[in-house]
């Protein structure tokens, strides 16, 4: 029983015990395997709204484990006790059984960092319905400015006294734009839980050389924090062309104090605000503007409109040629109107076939 074995030798507060940690490969690898230990096939796991989408392949593809999103009057601030408790009564009428809730801190896609009543408050809600806390740190050195914004791990809040029942992971390949090494880490106190990790990661370690190279990096303080300085320093720049941008479009956005995107509304630029203008509208940008976004919907947002933009996988000069093809495409929408516009696209493919 995974909900009652906690190691008796509880971890000294700045000391983590090795053997607590699980190295697999990737943090999907961490979720997977994590989830189809902790809970049976159509289990859910609550997780806050708007989320990262492909939490939903992360916890089906190998638990069969079913997502029910908790909706929030401020998303940006996080969960409180009567929501979840909406949610939870929610699936239990459904005739469901809650064993995970799985919160992002920093969060994505909102770039927010939750306050540590919010994560406090939520482990305790959790703990008292014999529900499993995860927390993902995976934008945890992404803070844009560590001497402005203050960051928590869980394992600060708690004192790194987790118990049986809250579970922390991280992967390199946010933080460190790593994701081709492969490399996620679990932090644990419940022993058999561990024990039964160990056993499925068969499928998935990490060879020992890249645990070497890994060890070598993490280990050079003067390497990780130029590097992090370095990093840090490109995220506040790309973030300030596409927040300039935005505003300069008018259109609202959610203030991110970590990570490397930004969540905005562009529910004025839909041809109908519901989902169906959503995909017309990003299909439009796409196709003619040749720009990208993650939409709402598909991070279970309910308000059209709602987008993600991610700034880190291009180059500076590229990101401004972006953002200036999106502005184009808002003045177009603003003075023609839609219905000018698909009519023109359709003319134009007409022309060339």
């Amino acid at each position: 029983d995974t909900d009652t074995d906690t190691d008796t030798n509880t971890d000294e507060k700045n000391v983590v015990n090795p053997d607590h940690v699980l190295l697999t490969s990737g943090g999907a690898s961490v979720l997977n395997l994590l989830f189809f230990t902790l809970a049976e096939e159509k289990d859910v796991v609550l997780i806050p709204a708007p989320y990262y989408a492909a939490f939903e392949a992360d916890m089906k593809a190998f638990a069969g484990m079913v997502p029910c999103e908790v909706r929030m009057a401020n998303p940006s601030r996080g969960p409180t006790v009567e929501e979840l408790e909406v949610a939870l009564k929610k699936v239990e009428q459904q005739g469901s059984k809650v064993k995970a809730l799985l919160l992002t801190n920093p969060n994505n896609p909102l770039g927010t960092i939750y306050g540590s009543d919010i994560l406090l408050d939520s482990i305790a809600w959790a703990r008292g319905k014999k529900i499993h806390t995860v927390v993902d740190e995976i934008y945890a050195l992404s803070v844009h400015n560590p001497s402005i914004t203050t960051f928590k791990s869980v394992t600060q809040l708690l004192n790194n006294n987790l118990q049986n029942d809250v579970h922390m992971l991280w992967a390199l390949s946010k933080d460190l734009g790593a994701s081709g090494f492969r490399f996620g880490i679990l932090y644990s106190q419940n022993t058999l839980l561990l024990r039964a990790l160990s056993t499925l990661n068969n499928f998935s370690t990490i060879p020992h050389p890249m645990q070497t190279i890994v060890g070598s990096i993490l280990s050079d303080d003067n390497f990780m924090e130029s590097f992090l300085d370095h990093s840090r320093e490109m995220l506040r720049g790309s973030y300030a062309i596409v927040t300039r941008g935005l505003e300069e479009m008018g259109c609202p956005y959610v203030e991110a104090e970590a990570g490397m995107f930004v969540y905005c509304d562009l529910s004025e630029l839909l041809p109908s605000k519901d989902e169906e203008g959503e995909v017309v509208f990003a299909g439009y940008v796409e196709r003619v503007g040749r720009v990208v976004m993650t939409p709402g919907a598909s991070q279970r947002d309910d308000r059209p409109g709602m987008f993600r933009i991610c700034y880190t996988s291009t180059s500076v000069e590229i990101l401004k040629i972006a953002m200036g093809r999106l502005k184009d495409l808002e003045e177009k929408i603003r003075d023609v109107g839609w219905a000018s516009l698909l009519e023109l696209e359709t003319l134009s493919v007409d022309d060339r076939g």
